[in-house]
């Protein structure tokens, strides 16, 4: 054994290594530590750096390469655990994501944007404006409203940066008028429109600025301000090209091409319609490109090119499909059916026509059932704060009365799913009705051809006043067409309605050049006899159509007589023309009567055949009895039936 002074020294010498290599190995770990700390802080920076090149969405849409940027943003932000750098990530994803026309998954993003915003309120009121914009694009103003509300609610609170709160609520306020747009109310958007421009001009944003005044614009053409509105268009333009943006200058062109359009001037509108493709197709954005095919095809069959006008309809629709809009595929079919009409298929054209107003009414669905979901959505948000009011309100009051809320609660909670099921239930069947009608109205094509054929033909004159007039009798006399459809007989009073609207719009189209008179027997009740829907119709058809072919103008006369018979009405059409035999000389096509004499006569052998009733026709030219006299004279006499209500329907 060592002496204890050499035992003591060996123990302090073991000390001091033993102390030396600690204090060094703490301070290797610290600073390791330090580094780490300082490699994520750096991190951080370089990721905030990034994130100021995209202070304004613009940045994004007018860089192409930008998306692997953003990318890496969102990257290297969860790899760190930051949440901010996330939200501000997903944000910029998500609207390169909408200007792709790609509005499911953008809402996605946004919607985890939320997620991780951890009560930044700047980063909400992006994610709040974007989910607004998207839903709008889906065609869902209610939850788009319901979003840009409460982005402006924050902005309303927010104490920080003033600018990027100002253009959060420009953005807001423009959105609100595009949905106001939407829903038909150019007045309310107008507002809204110019309330956003004014904010824009202090903030001297030229890109927020180009955009309300196009849409300015829009809502003075919806006001029937075309000349103002284009003022508009062409003062937004010129601030699209002072920033090069080439969304802008796609919609300025192609808004200033549909007023042209609209005025007649075709080969002007394509120039601004081309102009426009070239600009559409640099932004990459389908939903804009769809647009601009949709504009040149219009034009070319304004211009009487169908040949032209048929590959950009054709990629139109396919691009609507693909964009899985209601409101773009409604408008290319409707398209095609007027591209099919022009070269003469009227079978496909009809086809066109029913398929745009199933999408139509799809829509209209939709909405109803969107409706009926958000007002759920509403109601469970109420329930929860009425629960915590509860539970706060239980320390406050007495047992008794703390039960009694409880059950009025529970109450409110049973009529509302009974309200709400019962809604459900009646929009299911008003689906179901709805294609019921839709299938019925394939039993008059025939009426329906001559109609589109009458609108096509009054708006290549050039006369909007008058088209619009015309468009407005079109719409009445097409709703009466459809709620009939589905009926087997209808009032007399009804049929002379929807026959008077019709004459009249013939009317309009010949520009007056025949009168005509309807005679009533004092002896009829009109509200107690019924007919077939469209009964009468194709008669007077062929006097307008193929009577008046040579008559002067103003000389044309129908006259309509219902007379009172023991068990019959007789209903005798007359016409001054040149007469059934003169135009069946004349006719080298005899398809178009010969298909609506043929419907007639199948309409009346069903007739004939429920009723055990005979139904007596015959047309005669005026000529035979009388060789001084021009003209076709059709009697019909129709027997009398009192149906009960199930034996109006099909």
């Amino acid at each position: 054994m060592f002496p204890i002074p050499v035992r003591l020294f060996i123990l302090v010498c073991c000390f001091m290594l033993l102390t030396q290599s600690g204090f060094s190995f703490f301070e290797k770990q610290g600073d390791g530590q330090d580094k780490e700390n300082q490699a994520q802080h750096i991190s951080i920076a370089r990721i905030d750096s990034v994130l100021k090149l995209f202070d304004t969405f613009d940045y994004v849409r007018s860089n192409n390469s930008k998306e692997e940027t953003i990318n890496w943003l969102i990257t290297q932000s969860e790899k760190l655990k930051y949440n901010p750098g996330i939200a501000r990530g997903k944000n910029l994803k998500g609207v390169l994501l909408r200007d792709r026309s790609q509005y499911i998954q953008a809402i996605e993003l946004h919607q985890s944007a939320l997620e991780f915003a951890d009560n930044d309120t700047l980063i909400m009121i992006y994610s709040f404006n974007n989910l607004g914009v998207a839903y709008r694009r889906l065609d869902k103003p209610r939850i788009a409203l319901d979003n840009h509300l409460k982005a402006l609610e924050l902005t309303d609170k927010f104490k920080g940066e003033v600018k990027a709160v100002q253009r959060s609520a420009c953005v807001a306020l423009n959105s609100i008028g595009n949905i106001h747009l939407s829903l038909n109310q150019p007045e309310q958007a107008l507002e809204m429109f110019k309330k956003s421009l004014l904010m824009e001009e202090a903030l001297n944003n030229e890109l927020g600025i180009a955009i309300n005044l196009q849409n300015i614009g829009y809502a003075y053409h919806a006001m029937g301000q075309p000349d103002t509105a284009l003022t508009f268009f062409r003062n937004s333009l010129q601030h699209n090209e002072k920033i090069s943006s080439m969304v802008g200058r796609s919609i300025c062109l192609n808004s200033i091409g549909e007023l042209l359009l609209e005025k007649n001037e075709a080969i002007e509108a394509l120039k601004y319609f081309n102009m426009a493709k070239v600009f559409a197709d640099k932004t990459g954005d389908e939903y804009y490109i769809s647009q601009t095919h949709a504009n040149l095809g219009k034009a070319f069959l304004n211009l009487d090119r169908p040949d032209l006008a048929l590959p950009e309809v054709e990629k139109f629709n396919s691009l609507a499909l693909k964009i899985k809009s209601g409101m773009l595929i409604k408008d290319s079919y409707n398209l095609l059916s007027k591209y099919n009409e022009k070269i003469g298929n009227h079978k496909l054209a009809l086809e066109n026509f029913k398929t745009a107003v199933n999408y139509n009414d799809s829509i209209v669905n939709e909405r109803n059932s969107r409706y009926l979901n958000e007002l759920q959505t509403i109601y469970e948000d109420k329930k929860k704060e009425q629960q915590i009011e509860l539970l706060t309100a239980e320390n406050e009051i007495k047992n008794q009365r703390a039960i009694m809320l409880v059950i009025i609660i529970l109450a409110i909670l049973v009529f509302a799913i009974f309200i709400y099921f019962s809604q459900i239930k009646r929009t299911e069947q008003q689906k179901t009705e709805l294609k019921l009608k839709l299938f019925r109205s394939q039993m008059d094509p025939h009426f329906i051809f001559n109609a589109l054929g009458s609108i096509q033909s009054f708006m290549y004159q050039n006369e909007p006043g008058k088209a619009a007039s015309y468009l407005g009798q079109f719409s009445s006399l097409t709703r009466s067409v459809l709620k009939n459809s589905n009926l087997e007989l209808i009032t007399l009073e009804e049929e002379l309605e929807t026959l008077k609207n019709y004459i009249e719009i013939e009317k309009m189209r010949k520009r007056n050049c025949f009168s005509y008179q309807l005679e009533i027997d004092e002896k009829i009740e009109p509200d107690f006899i019924y007919v077939p829907p469209i009964f009468l119709q194709p008669f007077v058809e062929n006097s307008i159509q193929h009577g008046f072919l040579k008559t002067d103008c103003n000389r044309g006369m129908i006259s309509i007589q219902i007379e009172q018979q023991p068990k019959s009405i007789r209903i005798t059409i007359t016409d001054n023309g040149q007469g059934i035999n003169a135009s069946l000389k004349n006719k080298t096509k005899s398809e178009h009567q010969s298909m609506g004499m043929k419907i007639f006569k199948e309409r009346i052998h069903l007739i004939e055949r429920k009723y055990k009733k005979t139904v007596k026709f015959d047309v005669h030219d005026l000529s035979e009895k009388n060789p001084e006299l021009t003209g076709t004279s059709v009697t019909i006499d129709f027997p009398l039936i009192e149906p009960d209500d199930k034996s109006r329907y099909y």
